[in-house]
């Protein structure tokens, strides 16, 4: 007769979840506060407005965002753009990937709808800089962004 182990529920979660864990690793640095700016389009209901967004907060070492602040400035629509929800929290996946959560904006068309977003990370030795790419990222309320933010200070992603 084979005789089976089970390994208990508890001890197979814990496996994995630091599976998990590892999966996903990453050591940024430095840490603390962090601004992010560049030229971004939001486009709503078709109708597309360029700004300048200016978002403020804090990255940790392994890679956990929180985005405190956000602003919009250029064109006099980019006024009217006020953001919704606030922290919106994410995380740096690896080094070329991030997400964050809850991005909500408010416009003078309506709103955009809290939504989770992807973004590409990318690290330039000259001059060092760290750029956060947008790519036509839906959000609801028929809404989506584009852009190319650069991080103060420039971060190194590991």
């Amino acid at each position: 007769m084979k005789r089976f182990k089970l390994i208990p529920v508890g001890a197979a979660l814990a496996l994995s979840v630091m599976v998990s864990a590892s999966a996903f690793a990453v050591t940024v640095s430095p840490a603390g506060s962090i601004s992010l700016t560049g030229a971004t389009t939001l486009t709503k209901s078709g109708n597309a407005v360029g700004c300048t967004a200016n978002l403020v907060g804090s990255i940790t070492n392994t890679g956990a965002i929180q985005i405190t602040s956000a602003s919009f400035s250029g064109h006099a629509l980019c006024a009217g753009v006020t953001a919704r929800g606030l922290p919106w929290t994410g995380q740096v996946l690896s080094k070329t990937a991030l997400s964050l959560d809850n991005v909500a904006v408010n416009t003078p068309l309506g709103a955009c709808a809290p939504t989770a977003i992807n973004g590409s990370v990318a690290q330039t030795a000259s001059p060092n800089q760290t750029i956060i790419g947008l790519s036509d990222q839906a959000l609801s309320g028929g809404c989506s962004v584009t852009g190319s933010l650069t991080t103060t200070p420039s971060l190194t992603v590991e």
